[in-house]
């Protein structure tokens, strides 16, 4: 399982590099093109729909072609854009490629995540931490590398650079073989009822758990790209602090969250997943509540610090236990979840820049408070539709258990 995890790891790794490359490198980038801020934001935007679709359309592509088959396809996509943006084609031409990109790493992280949280049966909440660990690295690195080369001058030199580790990924997933996990990557054969194909749908009481988790998601993915991003501009409105000292925030955030998700590999195993996700909703809620009431600089810092930490591990945790209550269906859940997160952080930050525009900062600090407030309480309903389901499933088991036992 070492060798599948591994695999996993690096895949993932490329993901959290592919949301982060553009804007590593976009300066540059609209300067060579000569063209404007809103068209840089354009070519992010249609990345961003091409990951949408990519994300939504992943089950279909594991149903007709299995994983292995998908994910090579998807490294693919990824790869060939990367080139295309190193060569420096047309503008327009790159606008009309860039969606293939989102598309293709996408359909990475989709499958992967649903392929931990459906198939591995050991270790998968510490695997699944893993894999967000290694995402956090990739986002995290990617603008130091990007920041050597636009000061070499060679920046295009960052797609060469990206491609090359897809390609790395792609060859890897092609010929090493995962032993007796080879299964999970194959394409499954269709299970038939008589004459019928069986299809998986979900069923009346698993729906308000898919709906409350999405909006979760929708709420959490928005809140996790709209605190950091605004992180140095609301501390120049709040603070008397140098701009080097502010850029820190984002630093000191983004950090702390690969420690949270580095701690939660080896205390995962040790608690109930869902105490530890109630403790980080819940604190999540604490430490933005108390960032908007900061005294002062130093205990902003602080709390961001906090903050990060403990929504290191909301996102792996809330695909475990939603997809925990509607078994089955992980691939199709994962890629609900996913999508909804991609919306809220498009949609989310788009408001709260409106917000800082038009009001002051601490309306957009206390609407921030409020989305994580929203939050907490969904994850008491979502704890509500979860422990129904399972009653129910409990009360199936015994139902078939009678009738077997009456039969015989």
């Amino acid at each position: 399982m070492k060798r599948l995890v591994w695999l996993a790891c690096f895949a993932y790794l490329l993901t959290g590099i592919g949301h982060i490359i553009l804007g590593s490198v976009l300066e540059p980038l609209i300067k060579h093109y000569n063209v404007t801020y809103s068209d840089g934001g354009q070519l992010i935007m249609n990345q961003f729909f091409g990951f949408l679709i990519g994300v939504l359309f992943t089950p279909f592509l594991i149903k007709k072609l299995g994983r292995r088959i998908t994910l090579l396809l998807a490294m693919i996509l990824f790869a060939t854009v990367q080139l295309s943006l190193f060569s420096l084609i047309p503008w327009n031409s790159l606008l009309v490629i860039i969606p293939f990109s989102g598309a293709g790493f996408g359909i990475i992280e989709t499958l992967l995540a649903g392929m931990i949280v459906a198939e591995l049966k050991e270790k998968k909440a510490s695997i699944m931490v893993l894999t967000e660990l290694c995402f956090g690295i990739g986002a995290l690195t990617i603008p130091l590398v990007a920041a050597f080369l636009i000061a070499t001058g060679e920046w295009n030199s960052i797609f060469l650079f990206v491609s090359i580790l897809v390609s790395i990924s792609f060859f890897l997933w092609l010929f090493v073989r995962v032993g007796q996990y080879e299964y999970i990557l194959r394409k499954k054969p269709e299970i038939h009822s008589g004459k019928d194909v069986i299809k998986k749908t979900y069923t009346k009481p698993t729906r308000p758990l898919l709906i409350l988790g999405s909006i979760f998601f929708f709420l959490y993915v928005g809140l996790e790209m709209t605190f950091p991003n605004y992180l140095p501009t609301i501390m120049a409105m709040t603070s008397n602090l140098s701009n080097a000292t502010i850029a820190l925030s984002i630093t000191v955030f983004w950090g702390a969250m690969t420690v949270g998700r580095l701690l939660m590999i080896f205390i995962v195993n040790r608690f109930r997943i869902w105490n530890l996700f109630i403790v980080m909703v819940v604190g999540q809620m604490v430490s933005i509540g108390l960032f908007a009431l900061s005294p002062n600089a130093t205990f902003s810092f602080i709390v961001i610090f906090i903050a990060g930490i403990l929504m290191g591990g909301i996102f792996s945790l809330g695909l475990l236990v939603i997809n925990g209550g509607i078994p089955g269906l992980e691939d199709r859940t994962t890629s609900i979840l996913i999508a909804m997160g991609g919306l809220g952080g498009a949609l989310l930050p788009k408001f709260a820049g409106n917000l800082l525009d038009q009001y002051p900062v601490h309306v957009t600090l206390w609407f921030m408070f409020a989305f994580s407030v929203v939050m907490t309480l969904l994850l008491f309903f979502i704890h509500v539709s979860y422990k129904r389901l399972k009653v129910e499933d409990s009360t199936d088991i015994i139902k078939t258990t009678n009738q077997k036992n009456l039969q015989m």
